[in-house]
């Protein structure tokens, strides 16, 4: 029987933030969201592709490497509602 791989703790991440030397500010910057949607995110309240790909990114990490399970079984999550005009 396999084992399913484990999401990293969000202690872990911001471990791994920290190594990279990378806050959930300048991610939230970068991204023009706020830095709560962010920290929402690492704390697996919230799930946002876009957000876990750069956090991945920032930190040099594959992300299926910090949240394997979404990635490994169904592939990421459908894209949000479009944007109102």
């Amino acid at each position: 029987m396999r084992s399913t791989p484990k999401n990293m703790s969000p202690e872990e991440i911001r471990i791994a933030m920290i190594r990279a030397k990378v806050t959930q500010v300048e991610i939230a910057r970068e991204l023009n969201i706020t830095k709560t949607t962010v920290f929402l995110v690492i704390e697996n309240m919230a799930v946002s592709d876009r957000i876990r790909r750069k956090i991945a990114e920032k930190c040099g990490l594959d992300v299926a490497r910090i949240w394997p399970d979404p990635y490994l079984t169904s592939g990421p999550r459908k894209k949000g509602r479009p944007k109102a005009a």
